[in-house]
């Protein structure tokens, strides 16, 4: 039978490489074919039934040397996030459970032939996985084979953001201990709400922020995202300066049997009509500058407060953003354009 399936590499995260490793049986005989199956039991947290679903992937073995095999199971976690619907309310965010097994299948004389299968882990028990995951440079600049996480944020602490009296931030609280794949348990992270009622500065969940008076709100815009690492935060950004509307015009002519007083006409179809808000940031340091291009306008999922409520929209921006150039001295800022993901206008 196969045996020592273990990690070999990856973190808390799938949205990055999980990989196992495991050592097949050594045949003494040359097979028609010989490949390891592993079988990935896995559930997204909060569904209802319950039921474990179970994921089989493959690999080849091309000799038998007893060389070991490693598969890369984090595609098969994933397979649970395109049908997740995210929400702009706090919350415990979505986690998905697993255990993997594998054994050898493999076909001599004509015959089939399946070994036993050896668990990662036994009976009953799991492990659980996030929808998020490290960035490259952070993969690039490990020393380790597994990387824990301790902040659920990637917002710089070089100088605090800012908000105003009466409005909310959204945060995680940081693992302490930091949590991998050797932690026996952790629970899965709780989006939590703080309502801003004093002005100054002050520390949201390990994270600094400065609040402005409540008069400062009407002149301001809260967006709730996802962020890199799975989980619900918010930033709030000087009110929009310009808006503007995408209507899409096609012409086409409507043919029909033509008298003296009837005749083919030309008309259009209108389509689009969804409203771009123009937003640039409020003046920024270096750090700050590259949380604004690689996790708000990276995001996927995204809403503004619009009227009170959280309305989805996405985040356009230039293909090719210039920014920084040491030969001028202008101020670090970010624009982009929140299109909205409903058709018609907020004010009529």
């Amino acid at each position: 039978m196969a045996s020592l399936l273990r990690l070999h590499s990856g973190s808390v995260f799938n949205g990055n490489p999980i990989v196992f490793i495991v050592w097949p049986i050594a045949l003494k005989e040359t097979p028609s074919f010989h490949r390891m199956i592993f079988e990935v039991k896995c559930r997204m947290s909060g569904m209802s039934d319950g039921k474990y679903e179970t994921i089989k992937m493959s690999e080849p073995i091309n000799n038998e040397k007893g060389n070991p095999i490693t598969v890369d199971i984090s595609s098969a976690l994933r397979s649970f996030r395109d049908s997740y619907e995210y929400s702009p309310e706090p919350g415990v965010m979505p986690v998905v459970k697993f255990n993997v097994s594998a054994y050898d299948e493999y076909m001599t004389n004509g015959e089939l032939h399946k070994s036993e299968p050896v668990s990662y882990l036994a009976g009953e028990d799991v492990k659980q996985t996030l929808f998020g995951g490290f960035s490259d440079y952070d993969r690039l600049m490990a020393t380790k084979d597994t990387m824990p996480v301790s902040r659920m944020t990637r917002k710089p602490t070089t100088i605090p953001q800012l908000a105003c009296v009466g409005e909310t931030i959204i945060y995680v609280e940081p693992y302490s201990p930091a949590v991998d794949f050797t932690t026996a348990t952790w629970e899965a992270p709780e989006a939590k709400a703080y309502n801003i009622t004093a002005e100054g500065a002050q520390s949201v969940g390990g994270q600094q922020l400065f609040a402005l008076p409540a008069s400062e709100a009407a002149r301001r815009t809260e967006f709730r995202f996802i962020n890199s690492f799975g989980v619900l935060e918010s930033i709030s950004i000087p009110k929009s300066y310009a808006q503007e509307v995408d209507i899409k015009a096609t012409n086409y002519i409507v043919t029909r049997k033509e008298t003296l007083h009837s005749f083919s006409r030309s008309t259009v179809r209108k389509q689009g009509n969804m409203e771009g808000w123009n937003y640039m940031t409020d003046p920024l340091d270096e750090a700050w500058l590259a949380w604004y291009l690689h996790e708000l306008l990276m995001s996927e999922h995204v809403w503004l407060k619009i009227n009170g409520k959280f309305l989805p929209c996405t985040i356009e921006s230039e293909e090719t953003i210039k920014y920084a150039d040491d030969t001028k001295d202008d101020i670090y800022s970010v624009s982009f354009t929140a299109r909205l993901s409903f058709c018609g206008s907020t004010k009529i």
